[in-house]
């Protein structure tokens, strides 16, 4: 599957945006919390990496539905929950797509 660069810059400014969002509130993180935030991230990679998309339209508006998964996190205070959805997100695509993350790495940098 090829991926767009429009694609690959809207996931690399997703992944670039969460530590921006951080709000300066904080609220405990249980361990159980953190954990159920990293399998929502792997969960949300893999939805991801296994659909065919129709157009970078559709990728896109996954891209976003990704997001939104992620901030409620940190909507709710949960800086460390965020933290690890992103980074079991992002560390998923590596594992599963290693193409796919020297994209994202061009772009991130």
């Amino acid at each position: 599957m090829k991926y767009s660069r429009l694609a690959i810059a809207a996931l690399a400014m997703m992944a670039l945006n969460l530590s921006s969002c951080a709000r300066t509130e904080k609220t405990e993180e249980t361990v159980a919390e953190i954990e159920a935030a990293q399998m929502e991230g792997r969960n949300a990679a893999k939805e991801f990496l296994t659909r065919q998309w129709k157009d970078t339209l559709e990728l896109n508006k996954h891209l976003l539905d990704v997001r939104a998964r992620q901030s409620k996190y940190t909507i709710d205070k949960k800086q460390k929950c965020a933290e690890a959805f992103d980074s079991a997100f992002i560390s998923t695509m590596r594992t599963v797509d290693p193409a796919l993350a020297k994209e994202l790495e061009k772009h991130r940098n």
